[in-house]
């Protein structure tokens, strides 16, 4: 299966009231409970005042716009939306990650957004 991976690292408020948001989709071919090849990834930074769905879901088609395959991500990253809705918004594929394979991309694309989202808090 081919999907997009997808996490977003940042969603605690910097001294001055904002946030600084790292989000990074992999896309990836899965196996059910493997990551059999990893083809791209993509990093997206945002400074915003909020983060609200709009703010989310922006940033998840902006990481995976290159990408083919259905998003993955886990349920957190939409506030526990139900996928019907989140696929609504998003206006593509969407699922909540459900076999081993999907939640290992997942765990690979959150280590690469809270690296770089620590990278940037020691700049």
């Amino acid at each position: 299966m081919r999907a997009v991976a997808v996490d977003i690292s940042g969603r605690h408020k910097l001294p001055d009231g904002r946030y600084c948001l790292v989000c990074v989709a992999v896309s990836a071919v899965l196996s059910p409970f493997n990551v059999q090849k990893i083809d791209d990834m993509k990093m997206i930074k945002s400074i915003s005042d909020e983060v609200s769905i709009d703010v989310i879901s922006e940033l998840v088609l902006r990481s995976s716009a290159k990408f083919g395959g259905v998003i993955v991500t886990e349920p957190g990253e939409f506030y526990n939306l139900p996928e019907w809705r989140v696929e609504a918004i998003l206006g593509r594929k969407f699922k909540y990650a459900e076999s081993i394979g999907e939640r290992k991309a997942i765990e690979i694309a959150h280590h690469a957004s809270l690296a770089a989202h620590r990278m940037i808090q020691e700049l």
